[in-house]
């Protein structure tokens, strides 16, 4: 009787553990960009479709030497190429995976490239997010290690 009471708890609860699973991944992301070493936050939030997705919030250096605004020219949207990237939406469409413990299903934008990859994120340590952009399967990509921080940089 003790057994059947205990596994109809389990039943039950299974689903609100991998609920709160699933928003752990919302937060704020302290992120280094490999490439150009340029600093930024990203904010990375639950939709209303269920959905996860992650705008820039905030840039360590927003304009360059001359003081002129930083803008993503290799952009396919016009608008982003003459805008501060302040608000540009990089991650989208992510669905969590309770089975695999990661989010996937989902797109992350580069802007130092222009470019969109499938993508997978998953923890990799309590407050390190393993970002895995790629082409066509996991193994054919890169990946990157974005910090999670309890605020926003944002003024």
């Amino acid at each position: 009787m003790q057994i059947k009471i205990l596994t109809i708890i389990c039943l039950i609860m299974f689903p609100f553990f991998a609920w709160s699973q699933a928003d752990k991944i919302c937060g704020f992301y302290y992120v280094i960009e490999p490439d150009t070493k340029e600093e930024s936050q990203i904010e990375i939030f639950k939709n209303s479709n269920g959905t996860y997705s992650g705008k820039i919030v905030w840039l360590k250096n927003p304009t360059d030497k001359n003081g002129k605004v930083k803008c993503d020219i290799k952009n396919p949207d016009v608008y982003w190429r003459t805008h501060s990237p302040i608000g540009m939406m990089i991650l989208k469409d992510f669905v969590y995976d309770a089975d695999d413990m990661e989010w996937d299903s989902g797109t992350v934008y580069n802007p130092g490239n222009g470019k969109t990859y499938k993508c997978k994120l998953t923890f990799s340590k309590h407050n390190q997010l393993k970002v895995r952009g790629y082409i066509g399967i996991p193994a054919l990509g890169q990946t990157e290690y974005w910090t999670k921080e309890s605020n926003s940089r944002a003024k």
